[in-house]
């Protein structure tokens, strides 16, 4: 089984009742839908056959039998009324889910305050329309896997009620409080129509896994299909929203619906219309694989989707796992990790592990039988990686380990060594996001020693203001401000990437972050270096920041600088969550330590030069959670133009770099001294002139 679902927030729409379909070529080629006797939606009967005589069925059995005993035995609790939006679910003030005294009283666990508001009440009741929805499936596998009617007796229970009460919700409405037309995002048993799809996923499968049982009747599956179903696939055809995750889980949703009417004209539909499969496979990703709104979580998300849409596809007879973009969208995750398999939370994210995609990746290895896919199901487990390639199959990583330029997810990612030394410096570039962007473009992210040092903090959680008051602000992220302010939504571009033996280097460039401004990023990623030029040119004198947020402990001056005074660099925009302030002001270079709180008292060396005179802030900033501090620094010039130089010791102990020299001139020069040798590089708009120390 994939991972669970997670959900997501409001994006751009466009309104399917004002817009057409637009057929975007033939719906089936030479392979037109059939529709085999059930199952044919989770699983075929030709492939459940071949399960049930595999050596993994008895495991498999157990498990179903103990979900669907448990049902039986506690039957879920199934709602009345129709729900609202899940994040509701949550104690305004902590941010935390609630608990349920009952179906009208819900407690914060920490401040034990009790909500009844209706709100509130509506928020629990999606709750539980979720767990009806998974019950209705973890049910149809009992009874798939034993022939037990009880377990189809329980789905049937789930499923009549929900085809009883649909026609009774109303006809539309959102989490803001609109309806009907103008309740675009909105369902009716739910407050989005994205719930609505992935719950009747779930209810198709539940259902089709059952419906052979003898406890249905006749007018019971035709009451399921008419009253359910039918008005469900309307709810997902009432927006189209184009480019958009919330539309691949619609088209989920219906392909679904369309396996278990057996119905070819929407089978036809999802894949022709614009914002259908093909349209989002065309226009949602490149060639590269990757989603268009830069997260893992989410491309994780849309997988996901995809993966329901092909499989609903293949078990029609359409091939759609056919087009390589799918297959590129499976092996994108082996390209955006760092190399301890975790992921980078940049945009609405999470700190994430490839682990997160194992169902994906079972699931092409048997489709696909590249060899890439078992390395990443195996993650370096050489029995694991036998049992799949046979004997004489050797190890190797699943993760990339080459540094790459990937335009798709808008990310330059420069890599150095394997193991656990390996190093990762990814620098965003691309495009915004879509609604899940975040106004950073040219913020970078650092691993090194077994860790990640510079953090972008990803999402959070939709419950925190500070979703919108920090995560998305500029400052939350290691790049530039001017003038205090946040950046504007905009897409940025690489200028030129240089993989080589001994170094990688990039440089990367925005000019419509802030009017009339251009940030251009200049980074060379060597063996424990990290050379960093941020290259700023205003339309006008302002305030210029630059920010470095590192998961550490503390962060201190190497030399003694004095106890500094006690500042603040800012009050709105991302600033205010700066706390904890010092300042300082410096006229020559100075070196600073982000020290882990791990017991090896690891550090990463901050050596920096650039402007001739600079005010430094030490703060601290919110992390990957709410309670979690993260130190900053905060390098602030006045003028029109400024030239930040950071070089990074990325060795772990600070000790590797020697000596760091700006050499008089336009300021995209730097000598570094280290114990393995001198560096001397040259950075120019077309490239890098590097002088490496001699082997």
């Amino acid at each position: 089984m994939r991972s669970p679902f997670v959900r997501c927030v409001p994006c751009l729409f466009v309104l399917g009742l004002l817009l057409s379909p637009i057929a975007t070529g033939s719906a089936f080629a030479d392979n037109e839908p059939r529709f085999d006797p059930p199952p044919r939606l989770a699983i075929t009967a030709a492939e459940l056959a071949k399960r049930k005589n595999s050596p993994e069925f008895p495991a498999l059995r157990k498990e179903a039998v103990a979900q669907g005993d448990a049902l039986l035995k506690n039957p879920i609790t199934l709602p009345t009324g129709s729900g609202d939006w899940t994040f509701y679910y949550a104690c305004p003030d902590h941010g935390v889910d609630l608990q349920a005294k009952n179906l009208d009283e819900h407690v914060c666990p920490i401040c034990k305050k009790v909500y009844t508001t209706e709100r509130i009440k509506a928020a629990y009741r999606t709750r539980l329309h979720d767990r009806a929805n998974i019950a209705a499936m973890e049910l149809g596998w009992a009874y798939a896997y034993t022939g037990d009617d009880r377990y189809a007796r329980e789905a049937q229970r789930i499923l009549l009620k929900f085809a009883d009460d649909y026609p009774g919700y109303p006809p539309r409405h959102d989490r803001w409080g609109r309806t009907g037309i103008f309740a675009h995002l909105g369902g009716r048993r739910y407050a989005q129509s994205l719930d609505e799809a992935v719950g009747v996923i779930n209810l198709c499968k539940g259902y089709d896994l059952t419906r052979t049982s003898k406890v249905w009747t006749d007018a019971q599956r035709e009451h399921v299909e008419k009253d359910l179903f039918r008005p469900i696939a309307d709810t997902l055809l009432f927006a189209n929203l184009g480019i958009n995750n919330h539309q691949t889980w619609f088209n989920a949703g219906l392909m679904c619906i369309a396996s278990v009417l057996g119905d070819k004209a929407l089978v036809e539909k999802v894949l022709t219309m614009k914002g259908g499969f093909r349209y989002q496979v065309e226009k949602s990703m490149g060639d590269n694989g990757f989603w268009y709104e830069g997260s893992m979580a989410y491309h994780n998300y849309a997988l996901q989707a995809m993966l329901d849409i092909i499989d609903a596809g293949r078990r029609m007879g359409i091939p759609l796992h056919e087009d390589p973009r799918i297959k590129a969208m499976i092996l994108a995750p082996l390209r955006y990790a760092y190399p301890n398999g975790t992921f980078p939370a940049i945009n609405d994210s999470d700190s994430g592990h490839i682990s997160s995609f194992n169902g994906s990746f079972e699931w092409a290895w048997k489709l696909y039988g590249d060899p890439r896919f078992a390395r990443a199901i195996a993650q370096g487990n050489e029995a694991r990686l036998k049992e799949l390639l046979g004997s004489d199959a050797k190890g190797g990583p699943a993760i990339d380990t080459t540094s790459a330029n990937l335009p798709d997810a808008g990310l330059i990612a420069l890599r150095r060594g394997s193991g656990p030394n390996a190093t990762c410096v990814m620098v965003d570039y691309g495009e915004h996001g879509g609604g899940h962007g975040h106004f950073d473009k040219l913020n970078i992210v650092v691993y090194a020693n077994g860790r990640e040092w510079l953090l972008d903090p990803g999402r959070l959680t939709y419950s925190h203001k500070e979703y919108k008051t920090w995560v998305k602000e500029t400052a939350a992220h290691n790049t530039v401000t001017l003038g205090g302010e946040t950046q504007s939504k905009t897409t940025g571009k690489a200028l030129w990437f240089q993989p080589q033996d001994q170094y990688a280097a990039c440089a990367t460039q925005t000019d419509l972050a802030y009017p009339g401004s251009v940030l251009t990023r200049y980074l060379l990623l060597a063996d424990n270096i990290l050379i960093d030029v941020y290259d700023v040119a205003a339309d006008k004198p302002t305030q210029i920041d630059w920010v470095a947020h590192a998961i550490s402990e503390k962060l201190q001056p190497v030399e003694n600088l004095g106890p500094g005074m006690t500042a603040s660099p800012g009050e709105r925009n991302g600033y205010q969550h700066l706390t904890e302030g010092k300042s300082w002001t410096v006229t020559k270079p100075t070196q600073w330590d982000f020290v882990s709180a791990t017991p090896d008292k690891a550090k990463l060396r901050m050596w920096i030069a650039g402007p001739s005179q600079e005010t430094l802030f030490t703060c601290k900033g919110i992390g990957h959670y709410i309670n979690m501090l993260v130190p900053c620094l905060v390098r602030r010039v006045q003028g029109q133009q400024a030239q930040f130089v950071a070089v990074y010791d990325l060795s772990g102990r600070g000790d590797y770099v020697t000596s760091v020299e700006v050499p008089p001139g336009d300021g995209l020069q730097v000598k570094v001294g280290t114990t393995g040798g001198a560096w001397s590089v040259a950075f120019t708009k077309t490239g890098v002139k590097c002088t490496p120390p001699t082997k």
